[in-house]
């Protein structure tokens, strides 16, 4: 095979990947400020829900558990399944590579941690949920309840909640692997 065929083949093929990898550019954006929650396709918003809690202390960049705070960063869904407490429960790979960089400079987490928690999401499979980190951090529906506290206050202990007919909506947009973008 010559140099100049050799070559062709290799711009073909990183043009195929590169397509691959842009093919579906779904993803959520998580606006703790508006409290918004956005399905994008490219630059284009597809679904637009408004009036989502988080945290009942805020957000955070550096979350712990108990800290009622919900993280910001960049997460990609890891299950999407029915719950009793909140009717529908979309979970994310929280702790990212990012918190766990930050967690062992900080020495909240020793480098056995840090390297647990990066080789889970290199894996793509749930992070450990039990380290000071926390975890158990999603997208999820009131359950059973209070429309009136969920209008007024930002209620959970880390996670982003919706209406359950909010969650319902969403739920036809979202795929395993998709990213979560919590700002």
């Amino acid at each position: 095979m010559s140099t100049a065929t050799r070559w062709l083949l290799a711009c073909l093929l990183v043009l195929v990947q590169t397509l691959a990898a842009g093919a579906d550019t779904t993803r959520v954006v998580v606006d703790t400020v508006s409290q918004t929650l956005t399905v994008m396709r490219g630059p284009e918003a597809i679904l637009s829900l408004e009036g989502i809690a988080i945290g009942r202390a805020g957000v955070s960049g550096g979350k712990y558990r108990g800290d009622n705070r919900t993280p910001l960063g960049r997460y990609s869904i890891t299950s999407i399944r029915d719950s009793d407490r909140f009717h529908r429960f979309i979970a994310l790979s929280y702790p990212n590579d990012v918190d766990a960089e930050r967690a062992l400079d900080e020495g909240a987490i020793d480098r056995a941690t840090r390297d647990r928690i990066v080789a889970a999401i290199d894996a793509d499979r749930p992070p450990p949920q039990n380290t000071v980190l926390g975890g158990h951090i999603g997208i999820h529906g009131l359950g059973g309840g209070d429309p009136d506290i969920h209008a007024t206050l930002n209620w959970t202990r880390g996670c982003v909640a919706l209406t359950n007919a909010q969650v319902d909506q969403l739920l036809p947009w979202l795929r395993i692997g998709m990213v979560v973008e919590i700002r």
